[in-house]
Parts: structure tokens; sequence; C-alpha cells
């Protein structure tokens, strides 16, 4: 009888001890904050922030498409512009999903390039894009912390079509 208590003891305890190496195991969440102005800013303009990560090596291309060439989407934000200036944060994930099989996750995700587009909403319902700036990550941002990255200098959106 006491044979099997302490068996299911023992089996429980690993349980509970592998659960929780599991779940003590998470990576942060960083961010990034964009503030710029706009000149000569149009009516019914919005700025759009989005992260571009480097492609999957691990992951196969689907037939027809060139996917590893090019950079993998990820996260965004947008502001509608009230005045010139506008600051804009995208958080994003530092855990990389390619490390599914290991107990302790890699925490290295870190985008390549941020991408900033104005857009103009038109009367139609539709989207015309006046000006897109690729910055380099991290090259162009600083950090106070290894967490929260900013630009160096404000960024500089031209409204006017060329």
């Amino acid at each position: 009888m006491m044979r099997g208590v302490a068996k299911a003891a023992a089996c429980l305890s690993c349980i509970i001890l592998s659960a929780c190496s599991l779940t003590h195991a998470q990576c942060p969440v960083n961010s990034i904050v964009i503030r710029g102005r706009v000149e000569h800013a149009p009516r019914n303009a919005a700025v759009r922030v989005l992260l571009l990560y480097p492609p999957d090596a691990h992951r196969k291309p689907l037939p027809g498409t060139d996917m590893q060439k090019n950079d993998q989407p990820g996260e965004s934000a947008e502001a509608v512009l009230d005045g010139d200036a506008f600051t804009i944060p995208v958080e994003f994930l530092t855990n990389d999903r390619r490390t599914v099989m290991n107990f302790s996750p890699a925490c290295n995700r870190k985008p390549r390039t941020v991408v900033v587009t104005l857009k103009q909403n038109d009367r139609s319902g539709g989207v015309q894009e006046q000006d897109r700036v690729s910055l380099d990550f991290p090259r162009d941002f600083k950090s106070d912390d290894s967490r929260h990255y900013t630009l160096r200098s404000d960024l500089v959106l031209n409204g006017q079509q060329p």
C-alpha cells in the first residue's frame, strides 16, 4: 500500500517539476517607439509602422513562391494624424518559434527592418501611399536597456506628391 502511494507521489512530483520548468521560461516583450512629424500633412492621413523579420531558414517555401528570399511581416501599429507630429509604439515578442522542442525557449527574435508608411485615405475609400521609409534595426535605433528601442533622431515624412 505504501509503495503505491510513494510511486504516485513520485510521479506527481515529476509532473509538477516539469510543468514548473515549462511555465518559468518566458521571453520578454520588447518595444520600438517611432517619433516624428509630417511635412505638408495631407488630410485624412495615417502613419503605419510594420516590423519585418528575416525569413525562417527552417521553413520550406510554398511551391511557386520565393518566400525564403523575402522578409516576413510581423507586428504593426497605425495612428491617424492629428496635427503633424506622431508617436507610435510597437511591441514585439522575442520568443523564437523555432525552439518548440527545447524546454528553454530562445528569446532572440528581433526585426531586421522597420517600415514606416505615410498614407492618405481618399474619398472613395481607397488608400494612397504618400511616403515610405525603411529603417535598419537595430542600427537606426538606440536603447537605454535591452528591451526598449527608440529612433536615434525624429523621423520626417513628406506628405507632398512628387
